[in-house]
């Protein structure tokens, strides 16, 4: 077979168009399939996270903490510099860079 497609049309194969509403399914159909989607994490996950946030926090080592953000999978390193329970957040600073992200977001966390 010919590296050109076999369609009996080669006139009108070059000016193929898409009218605009299909442009946009298409980008919507695409952004939806590259949402992250968090895993359920179970409760022994939940506890070794609590304490692997704790012990940075009072130990002063850096942590990996992988979280949700717009529907996106983000990671920050860097040192727990304050945990709220009451609003839900924590603080993560890498030299001037700090991040607040709710405990809602958090999927992940790892000793660096």
């Amino acid at each position: 077979m010919s590296s050109t497609l076999d369609r009996k049309n080669l006139l009108w194969e070059g000016s193929r168009m898409f009218l605009p509403e299909h442009r946009e399914a298409l980008s919507r159909q695409r952004e939806k399939q590259e949402d992250f989607i968090p895993p359920e994490l179970d409760e022994d996950q939940l506890q070794e996270i609590n304490r692997i946030i704790l012990e940075a926090l009072h130990s002063d080592f850096p942590v990996l903490v992988k979280y949700v953000k717009n529907k996106r999978l983000h990671q920050s390193c860097g040192f727990i510099k304050k945990v709220h329970p009451d609003e839900h957040w924590l603080k993560i600073a890498n030299g001037h860079h700090e991040e607040i992200i709710p405990f809602s977001a958090v999927c992940g966390v790892e000793k660096e």
